[in-house]
């Protein structure tokens, strides 16, 4: 029978309601360690995404009914007795509203590693719960840029490098070639469309209600496509009525199924932002090779170089959003799709992320 310290068995949890970067990234976790001949057990909700895992080799599925608040005792008995089952080395949870579950549950199961991750730069209060959660019961965190890793570090005092790890996130490089969305034919739209690419949850924190503002500065033939759906925090239809003027230069396209076709098919790609941390959405359409323009939202001027491969502009400024756009459109910046490429092959690569990962997991093996 195995024990916990030496098997190579590991849970990502991830009951989510909705499908997003973070929810990608522990698909690509789950396929990488399966492919490398771990034990791979993902705890998702019931009738929620079960689908995008299945195939996966050495990848089962553990659905739960419900995700269950900091003082839900249920949960923690169900993942008490599902973790002394399948026994783990580590447990992953990379969503701050389930680390207190997960924690406090890998601890009743004698699991020796929890590792968290956290995505964007959020304030963990100085309090009983977080002390429990990294000072006693010795959970270890990843970030994805060093911004968050400074903004942890300077604002709390619960880590040092022994339990504080940064990663940068990896994608897998996209083929140039392949199926394209034609926008222009889907929407009805004229030849000289410009195409301008925004893509993530509809939600402030996002700053799609700033695409008005920002359309008003463009000439009249730039259109915004919008991919995404969830944190529905932002009321579009309100948006949309309350700046008729601009509202049919922004095309909200709701899920896509095929991201690198919506990357192929955009002229440039716009990220809003009010607060990231080194958004996925950045990593993708670099290596598409598309021009880029960025908030410089913690994280985006570490991937993008301090503007050597994206124009970056400050948090909430519509005019330079606009500026930077125009500035690519008319050929005035220029960026070299191989180069950005390149970039993503050398330092942001999938492999070299799940490698930081297994060294941080599986430490011993």
């Amino acid at each position: 029978m195995k024990n916990h310290e030496n098997n190579k068995t590991l849970v990502l949890f991830c009951p989510t309601k909705a499908w997003g970067g973070i929810e990608k990234n522990v698909r690509l976790r789950a396929e990488y360690f399966g492919k490398q001949g771990y034990e791979v057990h993902v705890v998702l909700l019931q009738n929620r995404f079960r689908e995008r895992f299945d195939g996966l080799e050495n990848v089962h599925i553990k659905s739960v009914n419900k995700r269950g608040g900091d003082l839900n005792l249920m949960v923690i008995i169900r993942y008490v007795r599902f973790l002394k089952r399948v026994k783990p080395h580590t447990v992953f949870s990379p969503l701050k509203r389930d680390w207190w579950l997960v924690t406090v549950s890998a601890y009743l199961s004698g699991v020796p590693n929890t590792v968290l991750y956290l995505g964007n730069r959020r304030k963990i209060r100085k309090g009983l719960k977080y002390h429990t959660v990294f000072k006693t019961l010795k959970a270890k965190m990843i970030v994805n840029c060093q911004a968050l890793k400074r903004h942890l570090t300077t604002t709390t005092d619960y880590f040092t490098e022994a339990n504080l790890f940064q990663i940068y996130t990896g994608i897998p490089l996209p083929e140039l070639g392949g199926e394209k969305m034609d926008f222009r034919g889907l929407l009805g739209l004229e030849k000289d469309i410009f195409i301008i690419g925004v893509v993530g949850w509809i939600n402030y924190r996002k700053g799609f209600d700033q695409l008005p503002d920002i359309a008003r500065k463009l000439p009249d033939n730039y259109h915004f496509v919008h991919a995404g759906t969830g944190g529905l925090d932002l009321d579009v239809d309100q948006l949309m009525r309350e700046n008729a003027e601009v509202a049919h230069r922004i095309h909200w396209l709701g899920h896509q199924s095929n991201m690198d076709a919506f990357f192929r098919g955009i002229d440039v790609f716009l990220l809003c932002s009010r607060s990231e941390s080194l958004a996925n959405v950045l990593n993708e359409t670099m290596g598409h090779g598309k021009p880029i323009v960025a908030t410089r939202a913690p994280g985006s001027d570490e991937l993008l170089g301090d503007s050597e491969y994206g124009i970056l502009t400050p948090v909430e400024d519509v005019a330079a959003m606009a500026e930077g756009i125009l500035d690519i459109a008319t050929g005035k910046v220029v960026f070299d799709p191989q180069k950005q490429r390149k970039r993503m092959k050398d330092h942001f690569s999938l492999q070299q992320m799940m490698q930081n990962y297994e060294s941080v997991f599986f430490p011993k093996l």
